[in-house]
């Protein structure tokens, strides 16, 4: 995790700090506020504003369910001593499915490894 990651502010940690459930803060957020009452919407969005909370664009393209991200999960094993993209068989592969992303209309940023 990156300094970054470990500084922003999530859902979770508004409702730990008003002491509600993700769901409500969620909820607040996003204009689903039918059944929370005002003085919960203000709290929420008080500390919301106090604390700097910006949603994630990965939560909420992954929430709309067209993001478009696909994930790969590579195990570095203790066998390739941290250097699993510089076995052949592996960056192979990675390279034949980024150019198959790329065919599909997808976006793969290969500088990062993020797709």
């Amino acid at each position: 995790m990156t300094a970054v990651e470990s500084e922003r502010v999530r859902i979770s940690d508004i409702a730990e700090e008003l002491g509600l459930s993700t769901a409500t803060v969620s909820n607040v957020l996003h204009g689903k506020r039918k059944r929370v009452s005002d003085e919960t919407i203000k709290r929420v969005q008080e500390l919301v504003e106090k604390r700097g909370y910006i949603p994630s664009m990965a939560g909420i393209l992954l929430a709309q369910n067209d993001s478009g991200i696909i994930g790969v999960v590579i195990n570095d094993h203790e066998k390739y001593e941290g250097h699993v993209l510089e076995d052949g068989f592996i960056s192979s592969s990675l390279n034949v499915l980024s150019r198959e992303i790329d065919v599909a209309g997808y976006f793969y940023d290969g500088e990062d490894g993020r797709i």
